[in-house]
């Protein structure tokens, strides 16, 4: 079915509220029994919002890092460049159509295209954090303390070996017990407590674990850094994660200088 020019007409001012209360009362009613029509009406109503010379609007979200972090992308270079150019288009297509009058479902078409190019922006953006994270999250790198030797206690020995089997709460109820009866100071136990910590969503806790090793001594402070980040990055906090990853790159000597400054590059 092919709406109209008029229905296509009456649609455009209903979107800006110039009806009459008469030819209200009607379009509503066209409205509620033309399916083709509200669609139109829906996708219009989007491309307004999108391409006015207000804010990105999107979808909900009740997740406040992600609501953030879509506002910090949609008010960036990249986003202000897709947006100016679908408005563009947009106007080119529209005065295109009216002056050739061409058929109503090309318009419609080049709409629903148009919305769904925002919608994969955003999907993208969301879930391209989740994916650095992924990426990242490989503990194979931490150092075994059992073949360093510094696992001196069975404590320690069982830790790690849960922690391997990925029994990260029996891993951190051991080093939890270890740290609390030696009232240690060994960064690597810290690095582990706060990894258990994160694998069982202990976002707050793994932070003030990691926070210890910034604050301790040893030659592998920034490493609190670097899992810090890592935490950000799981809960979709890229502006905290952001600013760990730079207080890395102040220092080519730091833990995974060369990787903070290429997710820099990414999160950018």
């Amino acid at each position: 079915m092919i709406l109209s020019d008029n229905l296509l007409l009456q649609a455009d001012k209903y979107l800006v509220n110039k009806l009459t209360e008469p030819e209200l009362s009607a379009f509503l009613l066209e409205l509620n029994s033309n399916a083709k029509l509200a669609d139109y009406v829906a996708i219009n109503k989007e491309m307004s919002i999108q391409f006015s010379d207000t804010d990105w609007q999107f979808i909900e979200t009740t997740d406040a890092n992600q609501t953030k972090d879509l506002q910090t992308y949609f008010k960036s270079d990249k986003a202000i460049a897709l947006k100016s150019a679908l408005n563009d288009a947009a106007k080119k297509h529209k005065t295109i159509s009216e002056s050739s009058k061409a058929n109503n479902s090309r318009v419609f078409s080049f709409l629903a295209i148009a919305a769904s190019v925002i919608l994969l922006v955003g999907l993208f953006f969301l879930n391209r954090t989740s994916d650095i994270y992924d990426s990242y999250n490989s503990w194979t790198e931490l150092p075994s303390m059992i073949e360093r030797g510094e696992a001196k206690s069975a404590i320690l020995e069982n830790a790690e070996i849960k922690f391997v089997a990925k029994d990260f709460a029996g891993a951190n109820k051991l080093y939890t017990t270890y740290l609390t009866e030696t009232k240690s100071n060994n960064t690597n136990v810290f690095l582990y407590l706060g990894i258990t910590q994160l694998e069982l969503n202990q976002n707050k806790n793994a932070l003030a674990t990691f926070d210890k090793v910034i604050d301790s001594d040893s030659i592998d402070f920034s490493k609190g850094y670097w899992y810090k980040a890592l935490v950000y990055l799981k809960v979709k906090d890229n502006s905290n994660a952001i600013a760990q990853l730079k207080l890395i790159t102040k220092d080519n000597s730091n833990y995974k200088y060369n990787e903070a400054l290429k997710l820099l590059s990414q999160l950018e």
